[in-house]
């Protein structure tokens, strides 16, 4: 009798496990592959033409697969075998100006031009069976961002956090002067996850935060940073030679060797060779004096080299809302975003705090505004994890994609490729789409790939 209820019961089990139960609707297609077209046009600029040839790359924003096809004559790009699920597209073109010519009728004033667009959380389902994307014109400076150490090395081995550093590179054929640059690291939601305050891409709206006036333009047309330096000088102090860059060190000691913090205590490392050694670095990050006017305490590792000049710090939150981060320190799992570019408006730049905030007390950060137009070049950071991506900072116009290294603590920098050389003259990628233009690569300050 038991083995006769227990069968009944399974039977029972079993029928009540409805193929919708699982999201198929009754027709087994959760798991089917599916056909996915993305159309692909330039923006308003170029009358909205449509894209031939565009690489089309289709990522799977769990696993991490990504899939490559080029737009045809129509501009369209057809996947015809994707497992429903969400995506993100990056699209790229390069036109040298042949093309340009013959595609939107008048000449190209360079040799090549690169347009780039994305979108995050694309769903692709048997209800979904298309997207289109835009294509803008990449926004190409002189200066660019050539190398970011963020992930540190071995914690218990290397040198931690401290060695991190930022390089600049003048691209260009001219002398650039550095005097005046600021550099930005910015800040957005760290998940996906969407919310009554966030974009349909996880990423804040900020044209919610408190006392934003200006609509969706406070998305498109802005960035917002809680950490900005201004490279000091009259102007004329600093040159960038062709081919040339600055390195900018959190600390500018030699990581390789044994320090004393603040504290009075040694600071040991362990194994020289995962560090690197920034006491020759162009500019550093100390924050001890700034900490002291504000009544903080310096941070122990914030050891300031007479020898190499200190950055400027133009913000670090709102006066009296001051960020209790006490030195350069740059996300080492790779959620960051970092832009370059100048302004002579500073001073008039607002700041909000972030849309999830309702109501402003004691603790609240607020975070500068920015300008998508001031910027000279910018680079979106990844998580190293597929399963803990963030969503972008950055337009697609400034970078298309993310690049992200290895792990973190892991000594690994991201740098831009080489491009070519002429007359000894090394020129990097530039096509504003980080995943194209750089490169995953142990940190080496003023190295190349």
């Amino acid at each position: 009798m038991k083995h006769i209820l227990y069968l009944f019961s399974l039977l029972f089990i079993i029928s009540s496990c409805r193929d919708d139960d699982f999201g198929n609707n009754g027709s087994g297609s959760m798991l089917q592959p599916v056909s996915f077209k993305v159309y692909v046009k330039y923006d308003n600029n170029y009358g909205q033409k449509l894209a031939k040839n565009a690489t089309v790359i289709l990522t799977n924003s769990n696993s991490g697969d990504a899939f490559t096809i080029l737009s045809d004559d129509n501009g369209v790009a057809t996947f015809p075998n994707v497992i429903p699920g969400s995506y993100k597209l990056n699209v790229s073109k390069k036109m040298v100006a042949a093309e340009y010519l013959s595609t939107f009728g008048y000449a190209l004033q360079s040799d090549e031009i690169n347009f780039n667009g994305s979108q995050e959380g694309v769903q692709v389902n048997l209800n979904v069976p298309s997207t289109s994307v835009e294509l803008k014109a990449a926004k190409v400076g002189d200066l660019v961002i050539k190398q970011v150490y963020y992930a540190g090395s071995s914690n218990s081995q290397g040198a931690g956090l401290r060695d991190q550093f930022i390089e600049i590179y003048n691209n260009s054929t001219e002398v650039i002067y550095a005097d005046g640059l600021y550099i930005a690291q910015l800040s957005g939601k760290l998940n996906n996850t969407p919310s009554n305050f966030t974009l349909p891409n996880g990423q804040f709206d900020w044209s919610q935060s408190l006392g934003m006036t200006m609509g969706n333009a406070a998305n498109s047309d802005f960035v917002y940073s809680d950490f900005v330096f201004r490279i000091p000088g009259s102007g004329t102090q600093y040159p960038i030679q062709p081919g040339a860059s600055i390195v900018i060190a959190s600390n500018a000691v030699n990581h390789k060797a044994p320090l004393i913090g603040n504290n009075g205590n040694p600071v040991m490392v362990q194994n020289p060779e995962l560090t690197v050694d920034l006491s020759n670095a162009d500019f550093e990050a100390y924050l001890g004096d700034f900490r002291i006017s504000i009544g903080s305490t310096v941070f122990n590792t914030d050891i300031q080299n007479p020898a190499v000049p200190d950055l400027q710090i133009a913000y670090w939150g709102r006066p009296g809302y001051y960020s209790g981060v006490a030195d350069m320190i740059l996300d080492t799992l790779g959620r960051d975003s970092f832009v370059i570019f100048r302004s002579d408006d500073f001073n008039t730049y607002k700041d909000y705090s972030d849309p999830s905030v309702s109501n402003i007390v004691t603790n609240t950060k607020f975070f500068l505004q920015i300008p998508t137009e001031v910027i000279i070049d910018g680079l979106d950071t990844q998580h190293y994890n597929p399963s803990s991506q963030r969503p972008k900072m950055l337009p697609s116009s400034i970078d298309a994609s993310f690049i992200n290294v290895d792990n973190m603590y892991n000594s690994q920098s991201v740098m831009r490729k080489t491009k070519q050389k002429i007359n000894n003259r090394v020129v990097l990628e530039d096509t504003n789409n980080s995943a194209n233009d750089f490169v995953k690569i142990k940190a080496n300050p003023k190295g190349f790939q």
